[in-house]
């Protein structure tokens, strides 16, 4: 029996076709077939499609919320430009503080997965807590029941090097927060590595390799990058 492929609409189709749309109509405005501008006015619905497509293919909390927020932006800009409302950019910045603090909350959950099952705190060594402002921070751990920790990089700068630590749980978290700076990762060949960290004009990198073994213990990287990035590697 022949097997269907499942349809993926990816941000970059979208971009994509509206690039091709857009220059189709700046041809045709170009030969007086017709005036742009009647239809360039509806370029929000480009901003709604690639939001509706984070809320339908994100695999995680943050990318659908930040879906959300670009799709109700598209809505809020497509209604300006059809006439119906004034409201503008300068009207909607705070929705960047809106994200920036409900992504730093889902990400600040991290912490409770840091305790094991029976509660207890653990110890100090067994996570992370670097956090860099206009500079630059280098940490190491090597404790062999690591369990995560918190990471932030503020217009600086932040390494970890976990290569000689263990995790002896499932899976152990580290929370990060990137803006205008950058976090670098570094985990055992052994580890597998999650990255659910949702990226504002920022990115989040995974250059380790997979291990064969699918049992391996797992690394969840979660967080924000805005105009910043987050990268783990071996």
């Amino acid at each position: 029996m022949e097997r269907k492929g499942i349809f993926y609409l990816s941000g970059q189709a979208i971009m994509g076709a509206a690039a091709v749309l857009i220059g189709v109509f700046l041809l045709l405005d170009n030969f007086d077939v017709l005036d742009a501008r009647l239809y360039l006015r509806f370029w929000p619905l480009v901003l709604v499609a690639f939001g509706g497509a984070r809320i339908l293919y994100s695999s995680h909390r943050g990318g659908r919320f930040v879906g959300m927020v670009i799709a109700l932006v598209g809505a809020v800009l497509l209604i300006r430009e059809l006439g119906v409302t004034s409201i503008g950019l300068h009207e909607l910045w705070p929705l960047v503080l809106v994200l920036l603090g409900v992504s730093m909350l889902l990400g600040g959950t991290a912490r409770g997965r840091i305790l094991g099952d029976d509660g207890a705190t653990p110890d100090s060594h067994s996570i992370v807590n670097a956090f860099a402002v206009l500079g630059g921070v280098q940490q190491s751990n090597n404790s062999q029941d690591f369990r995560g920790g918190e990471s932030s990089a503020i217009m600086g700068g932040c390494e970890i090097d976990l290569r000689q630590a263990s995790i002896q749980g499932a899976d152990a978290v580290i929370s990060t927060f990137a803006m205008w700076g950058g976090i670098k990762i570094k985990v055992p060949r052994t580890w597998n590595v999650i990255v659910q960290g949702v990226p504002f004009l920022g990115g989040f990198d995974d250059k380790s390799v997979k291990p064969a073994d699918p049992a391996a213990k797992c690394l969840i990287v979660k967080g924000t990058a805005i105009m910043g990035g987050v990268e783990v590697t071996n």
